[in-house]
C-alpha cells in the first residue's frame, strides 16, 4: 500500500512538471510601434503641446498614467552600474504613458526638447531640432489591426491640423498580418488555458483533501457535501493576478486575498476573475463525483463476497 502511494505521488509530480513545461511553450512576439515626432519644440511650446496631446487622447478614452514614479524609485535603489542607472533614469524621466486598455493601445510621450538628451537608442534618424516623440503601440501580434490603424489616422490628422509640417512621421504603423495574429493568438490561448489549469490544481491539491476530510465528518447528504466542496474550493483556489513587486504579477489562489474585504482589488481583477472562477468551478465539479461516496453496509459487504 505504501509503495502504491509513493508511486501515485511520483506520477502526480511528473504530471505537474510536464504541465509546467507545456505551459511555458507559448509564443512571444515583438510589438513594433508607429512613431510621430513633433519638431521645433521650445520651452514655451512644450506645455501647450502636452495639453493638446492629453486632450486628444482623453477624447479617445485613454487614461493618463503620467510618469512611472514607482519604477523610478525602484531603479534608484537597484545596485546597477552608474552609467546604466543614469541612462535608464533619463529614459523614465522623459517618458509619459497613456493607456486604453480595452483596445490594447498605448501612447508614450518622450521628451527630447533638451538637446543634451541621449538619442543613441533611437532606431531612426532623429530630427535636427528639438522634438517630442510620440510612440503608438497596439499590444497585439501581427501588426496594427484595422481599429488600431483608424486610431493612428485620427490622431495623426488631429496633430497635423494643429501643428502642420512640424508633425513628422518617423515610423508608419506595421502592416497587419492576420495569419500571424490568428496563429499566435490561438497558440497562446491554448497554453494560457494550461497555465490557468495548473494555477487551479496546485492550491486545490492542498485545500481539496482538507475540505474533504472536514466534510466527511459532517452528517449531511453526500450531494450537500459535494455542493459545499465545489463552492468552497472554487472560492479558495480560483487564480487571480497578484502584484509580486513593481514590475511583475503572478497568478495566485484567491485564498491569498484573505480576508477578502478589499473590494477595489476585485474590481481591478474582474476581467481575469470572469474567466478564472468558472474554470475553477468546472475543475471542482469534475472532481466532486469521486468524493463522499456512501459507505458500504455490513449486508453489502457480505453480499459482495465471492461464494
Amino acid at each position: 500500500m505504501r509503495l502504491r502511494r509513493i508511486t501515485a505521488a511520483g506520477r502526480c509530480a511528473a504530471l505537474v512538471l510536464v504541465m509546467c513545461a507545456l505551459a511555458g511553450c507559448g509564443e512571444g512576439y515583438v510589438i513594433v510601434p508607429a512613431i510621430l515626432n513633433v519638431t521645433g519644440i521650445t520651452d514655451q511650446s512644450k506645455g501647450p503641446l502636452l495639453s493638446d496631446v492629453t486632450g486628444l487622447l482623453r477624447h479617445e478614452s485613454f487614461e493618463d498614467l503620467g510618469r512611472y514614479d514607482e519604477m523610478i524609485s525602484l531603479q534608484k535603489q537597484m545596485d546597477t552600474p552608474e552609467d546604466v542607472k543614469a541612462r535608464e533614469l533619463a529614459r523614465l524621466y522623459r517618458e509619459r504613458t497613456y493607456l486604453k486598455d480595452s483596445s490594447h493601445l498605448r501612447v508614450i510621450w518622450s521628451d527630447y526638447s533638451n538637446e543634451a538628451e541621449d538619442k543613441s537608442d533611437l532606431r531612426y534618424t532623429p530630427p535636427d531640432s528639438r522634438f517630442i516623440e510620440l510612440s503608438i503601440y497596439e499590444e497585439r501580434p501581427g501588426g496594427f489591426s484595422a481599429a488600431g490603424q483608424q486610431f493612428y489616422d485620427r490622431f495623426f490628422t488631429a496633430l497635423q491640423q494643429r501643428y502642420g509640417t512640424a508633425v513628422v512621421v518617423a515610423k508608419t504603423p506595421p502592416v497587419a498580418n492576420e495569419a500571424e495574429y490568428r496563429r499566435i493568438t490561438r497558440k497562446n490561448a491554448i497554453f494560457g488555458a494550461i497555465d490557468l489549469f495548473i494555477a487551479v490544481l496546485l492550491p486545490l491539491a492542498v485545500t481539496g483533501p482538507l475540505s474533504n476530510l472536514i466534510l466527511r465528518k459532517r452528517v449531511v447528504s453526500r450531494w450537500v457535501k459535494r455542493l459545499i466542496f465545489v463552492v468552497a474550493n472554487t472560492w479558495l483556489v480560483a487564480p487571480l493576478p497578484f502584484q509580486g513587486g513593481f514590475i511583475f504579477e503572478f497568478p495566485g489562489p484567491n485564498l491569498l486575498a484573505f480576508p477578502w474585504t478589499y473590494l477595489g482589488f476585485y474590481k481591478t481583477v474582474a476581467p481575469f476573475a470572469a474567466i478564472s472562477f468558472p474554470c475553477a468551478a468546472l475543475v471542482c465539479v469534475v472532481i466532486s463525483p469521486f468524493l463522499f461516496k456512501p459507505l458500504a453496509t455490513p449486508t453489502q459487504l457480505i453480499t459482495d463476497q465471492p461464494a
